[in-house]
């Protein structure tokens, strides 16, 4: 591939961004993007590689070139190259950089930590509270993510989508574990086809796909999704309901409501319903009327660092905390939907028991009226989706 210096210095830019300007790495990589109409399919995938391989060995290219950690130049690119067996530049930047020197630098490592690329007090805590897991998980969060689809079987067969996007070049398979889920065979921009802009399917990963089911939904119910966000699971749960009954999909941001209207009016979904979260009274009219509810909370997103290797740069101790305090008020404030004998699912895309299992078991402490149904973790290593959390609840008081 002939390098173009252009491509570089905007992977310079979006690292910068990410690292020092507090830009999260998908958006930073959609504006880059927009902003360089110009570029071929070869250098956007060049430039979007770069960029999120640099995020995920951040620490480990740092040490790798022998500096301390901060603002990046051109040459931080080097240990990338090196990594995805691309050439070295003939360019003054890297003319004191050898490749072969960094694998010598890694047979020298003794410290995990900077070997698997993560912070010392992430690996630490993540090491104690998966024990038996966590030497298997810290490498594979590490390698890329799968584009995975959702079929609209309430408007479509699976195997009309495949055959569907067989025609426009894009190859998927079933995916195992799911009833209507296809994996991309290679990476492809599927937003821009025909089939979805039929709203024939959405994207979302193999472990998202299944707390829809999880919460046991059935045509003609009333479900409140309480943490909707712009709709994955909403329109799952649609779906499922073949478009009958009733859907509220609440959030605090009207953005992302706006967003559910698009997709959902794409799907050509009519039972969904958007609420504004504007203060308590918003969820407090709706006591006792929701035969199921949904809350998949904000969480530490510890469970998709390949979706999101920035997360483990960014997230500290104290959000942790923030964020388990947030996930408690939730449970508390939005519990009293569900109807006598209703049930409700709780979920994260977290691995942390202290965000997922040991935060139900608080819950049902305090309130007595729920009983634990079931309950699953997702790890990646295992599954190959996402990490993720999901509890089944039943009010059960008289």
């Amino acid at each position: 591939m002939k390098y173009h210096k252009h491509l570089f210095y905007s992977c310079v830019e979006a690292l910068n961004g990410i690292f020092f300007e507090d830009r999260h790495a998908d958006k930073c990589i959609e504006y880059h993007m927009r902003n360089n109409k110009k570029w071929g399919g070869r250098d956007r995938k060049f430039f979007a590689e770069t960029v999120y391989d640099c995020v995920r060995w951040w620490r480990l290219d740092w040490y790798l070139l022998n500096r301390k950690e901060g603002r990046v130049h051109i040459s931080f690119l080097g240990p990338s190259l090196w990594r995805r067996g691309l050439e070295k530049p003939e360019w003054e930047e890297f003319e004191n950089q050898d490749f072969e020197q960094f694998s010598n630098r890694i047979k020298d490592l003794t410290s995990s930590a900077i070997k698997e690329s993560y912070p010392d007090w992430l690996y630490k805590k993540l090491e104690a509270a998966l024990p038996g897991a966590w030497h298997e998980l810290a490498p594979y969060f590490n390698k890329t993510n799968s584009v995975v689809l959702r079929v609209n079987t309430s408007k479509v067969e699976v195997e009309q989508v495949i055959k569907s996007l067989k025609e426009e070049n894009i190859d998927v398979e079933r995916l195992s574990g799911t009833t209507s889920g296809l994996i991309l065979k290679d990476r492809a921009n599927v937003f821009q086809t025909k089939v979805f802009k039929k709203g024939w399917f959405e994207v979302q990963d193999g472990a998202s796909q299944q707390v829809a089911p999880f919460l046991e939904v059935e045509p003609g119910q009333r479900v409140v999704d309480a943490c909707a966000g712009a709709g994955g699971k909403t329109l799952h749960i649609a779906d499922i309901m073949q478009n009958k009954g009733q859907i509220i999909s609440l959030d605090i941001h009207q953005w992302k409501l706006d967003q559910l209207k698009l997709r959902a009016r794409r799907n050509s979904f009519s039972n969904i319903e958007r609420k504004l979260v504007e203060s308590t009274k918003t969820f407090k009219r709706l006591k006792g009327t929701a035969d199921r509810l949904l809350l998949d909370v904000p969480c530490s997103g510890l469970g998709v660092l390949r979706r999101n290797p920035d997360t483990k740069w960014k997230i500290s101790q104290k959000s942790i905390d923030e964020l388990k305090e947030t996930q408690k008020n939730i449970l508390d404030q939005y519990s009293p939907i569900v109807k006598k004998q209703g049930f409700m699912v709780y979920s994260t895309c977290s691995i942390l028991p202290e965000e997922n299992e040991e935060q139900v078991e608080s819950f049902i402490h305090r309130n007595p009226k729920f009983k634990l149904i079931k309950q699953k973790t997702i790890y990646p290593v295992v599954d190959g989706y996402d990490g993720f959390f999901m509890a089944l609840l039943q009010r059960i008081d008289e």
